[in-house]
């Protein structure tokens, strides 16, 4: 079940009652259930897959715990990651790679029926981090395999993230946790602020960006308004997914991390990623950028790393040569910023790097939301074709005029405004925003979703597919 949802509007309060009513040395037990019947919700079968990769993460932290003998502790660290790769690369990247090889040597792929489980970046990813930590022995292994089922299934942050640390989760959960006030209170409002930003802004800006992106030969116009359009989108229903993540897991007395912070208004690509899906960049700059040198072992090996660690990052994203040519384009960014502060270390680039940053992001958003690299190609053909400006506002606003209603149009600039200046308030733990603003938004979501529910339209939430 998707979190915008009316399952999810009664799974969660059901799910709340009967956690806090259940004593609690038994409450895992309850949210072990309702975290696998969530996952069940959408593919029954699959949910033995993440059964699976629990048992075997769960197994091999166990064995390097108990084993002293440091060839058999990595190989047993081997082995758990082989199963996580494995998995994921099976479901994800299969057909990818298949089809990639055989289109170097001019052969043609037969595209294998498979079906990618929800979220399975996310639960493989987590479990890949416990096995690490426990090697490096920065983390005992967990004893009581039902805690560590949740860890991995825990409903709120399963499918889309944020990518928990064992060391943090594990250790709420078996807390003797209490309801408070301000737990009510803060995951309402995070809930308010998560499904404002996915209904009311994401969802009203998708028929805009999907006119210029579904066209045959949009204006180079209508691709530049639809890609600035995206960065909104996408910023707006992802943040939106962790925003209603962090109040679900707050109702039930866990916080979750922070997975973003204002990103565009990062002054440069190193601040952006810092504040952008915070808990991807950390499992990377964790477990791929410092392994491999990091910063510590000179401008080459630092230039490399980066290289290595968005290659990787766009392939996470999708198996699509598209995403992967998203995260170069942030690694050469990267790279020549780099660059410029290594030789130029005590120039600072001021409002041009604001500026600089967002139109960079912007530029690689375009090969993100694009269907492969054939279609980024011919949009940029587009972008760079003499423009009819007056074509390309048609197009827009023909979706306007089909999809959406002077009311929408009233609520994507409110809310705009709104997210943009002030929501970001919300994921410092604490809220400047005063109860009557809290109400209009709670008010434009209703409306937002009433409204979807009249054109029985629904968009899924972009992470989903990853």
């Amino acid at each position: 079940m998707s979190f915008d949802s009316l399952r999810y509007i009664i799974f969660l309060p059901v799910v709340c009652a009967a956690h806090w009513l259940t004593p609690g040395k038994y409450r895992w037990a309850v949210l072990l259930l309702a975290s696998y019947v969530f996952y069940a919700s959408w593919n029954v079968s699959l949910s033995l897959l993440i059964l699976g990769v629990t048992a075997c993460s769960y197994c091999a932290g166990r064995l390097i715990q108990r084993t002293e003998n440091r060839r058999l502790r990595r190989f047993w660290l081997v082995a758990a990651l082989a199963v996580s790769f494995g998995a994921l690369g099976y479901f994800k990247y299969f057909n990818f790679i298949g089809q990639s090889l055989l289109t170097l040597t001019g052969g043609q792929w037969r595209m294998q029926d498979i079906i990618l489980p929800v979220g399975i970046s996310f639960y493989t990813f987590q479990a890949m981090s416990y096995v690490i930590d426990v090697y490096r022995k920065d983390l005992p292994a967990e004893k009581h395999f039902g805690y560590y089922a949740l860890y991995i299934s825990f409903f709120p942050q399963l499918v889309a993230g944020p990518i928990e640390r064992a060391g943090g989760l594990i250790g709420q959960l078996k807390a003797d946790r209490t309801l408070s006030r301000e737990d009510v209170i803060m995951g309402l409002r995070y809930l308010v602020s998560g499904f404002f930003r996915k209904l009311v802004i994401a969802d009203l800006a998708a028929p805009f960006v999907d006119a210029a992106y579904w066209a045959d030969a949009p204006d180079g116009s209508a691709v530049v308004i639809a890609t600035l359009l995206f960065a909104i989108q996408i910023y707006c229903d992802f943040s939106g997914y962790s925003e209603i993540a962090l109040g679900s897991a707050r109702l039930l007395g866990v916080r979750l991390m922070r997975n973003f912070d204002r990103p565009y208004g990062a002054a440069n690509l190193r601040d952006f990623w810092r504040r952008w899906h915070i808990s991807l960049t950390q499992w990377f700059t964790d477990y791929v950028y410092i392994p491999l040198g990091g910063s510590r072992r000179g401008l080459k090996r630092q230039l490399l790393a980066q290289f290595v660690v968005f290659a990787l990052c766009g392939l996470w994203h999708g198996a699509e040569w598209s995403f992967v040519i998203w995260g170069l384009l942030h690694a050469c960014f990267l790279n020549l910023y780099t660059l410029f502060t290594h030789f130029h270390p005590q120039q600072k680039p001021g409002i041009a790097g604001h500026i600089l940053t967002l139109a960079a992001v912007c530029f690689a958003w375009l090969f993100f939301r694009a269907n492969d690299l054939a279609h980024a190609g011919m949009l940029l053909r587009q972008l760079f074709s003499p423009w009819q400006v007056s074509a390309g506002i048609e197009l827009l606003m023909t979706a306007a005029i089909r999809n959406t209603q002077p009311v929408t149009l009233l609520l994507l600039l409110c809310g705009l405004l709104l997210i943009l200046r002030r929501l970001p308030a919300v994921t410092d733990g604490k809220s400047s925003i005063p109860d009557a603003a809290w109400a209009g938004l709670l008010l434009a979501v209703i409306t937002a979703a009433l409204i979807r529910m009249d054109a029985g339209t629904a968009n899924a939430f972009i992470y989903f597919q990853f």
